[in-house]
């Protein structure tokens, strides 16, 4: 892997900066009596995901109201309360007690900005600082800590990550994103032009990522 050529790079969260496998169970059974809930929120997400809708309050009206179609007996209002009341307060709680961040993630963020490196964190959820405290990531080691939803489109949405790239003042022919999904992190680089490194790509891809750093 070359890095002489990067200037800027932009980190996903979920499943890239910790770990994410067991999370799906875990906040199934730290909330059972809502798991119903918590399924139409993946069948909405889904639906309306790469979709722009200019920014966070369009998009979680969108997703809330796709929740109340998909699943009936749920209204728009009781969405709302669940996933901001309860469910993601829940994931930034289940980290701080069973996640971590990667192996050496803190002092790659510090090789990164060592090297004059801009970190961007740009994650498909919300509650991202909350998120980052809970691993105990620094925040200040990010040059901009911001969610997919807060650009307007949940990822791989082409104009959320155009807003993006003119917020923060990124080139894409010297940006990196580093993610761990094709279908929304890849999606979100390369219709851009954007080098993108999937962490999941292979058993040994965060070593390979530590290696070139660090």
């Amino acid at each position: 892997m070359s890095i002489d050529k990067y200037s800027s790079v932009i980190f996903d969260l979920d499943g890239t900066l910790y770990d994410n496998k067991g999370l799906p169970l875990k906040l199934v059974l730290a909330d059972i009596p809502n798991m119903w809930v918590l399924g139409a929120e993946r069948k909405a997400r889904k639906n309306i995901k790469g979709r722009d809708y200019r920014d966070a309050e369009g998009v979680y009206d969108a997703l809330f109201a796709e929740m109340a179609r998909v699943k009936r007996s749920l209204t728009v209002e009781k969405a709302r309360q669940w996933y901001q009341q309860k469910y993601m307060p829940l994931q930034a709680a289940l980290l701080r007690i069973y996640f971590a961040a990667r192996p050496l993630a803190v002092e790659l963020l510090q090789a990164m900005r060592a090297r004059g490196m801009k970190i961007i964190l740009y994650s498909d959820y919300g509650h991202e600082t909350e998120k980052i405290d809970a691993l105990r990531i620094p925040q200040d080691l990010f040059d901009g800590i911001v969610s997919a939803a807060k650009m307007g489109g949940l990822k791989p949405c082409q104009q959320s990550m155009q807003r993006l790239m003119q917020q923060f003042n990124l080139d894409a022919a010297t940006t990196l994103y580093i993610g761990d999904r094709e279908d929304t992190d890849g999606e979100s680089a390369r219709p851009m032009n954007i080098d993108f490194y999937n962490v999941k790509a292979n058993p040994n891809a965060w070593d390979e990522l530590l290696k070139a750093f660090l």
